[in-house]
């Protein structure tokens, strides 16, 4: 569950913030399904147009299923 929590912070830290921690604010989540190892991830992130900062995501597991589910990002 954690490693899923940490690849998919990694992924929104080079997705939004450029790779740049001082700009990661603030990552939720909600576990929805376990990841077993080696499992591919995909990360869908949404924005909206105000560039307000703040995002929300939703992480799937190989075969589609949602993995992480209700994701709020919130960065600088």
């Amino acid at each position: 569950g954690l490693c899923t929590y940490g690849f998919t912070g990694r992924a929104l830290l080079a997705a939004l913030c450029g790779n740049d921690p001082a700009r990661f604010k603030a990552m939720e989540g909600r576990f929805s399904s376990p990841v077993l190892p080696g499992e591919a991830l995909t990360i869908n992130i949404w924005t909206g147009d105000g560039g307000d900062g703040t995002a929300v995501f939703q992480t799937l597991g190989g075969d589609g299923r949602v993995v992480l589910n209700n994701g709020g990002f919130s960065y600088a």
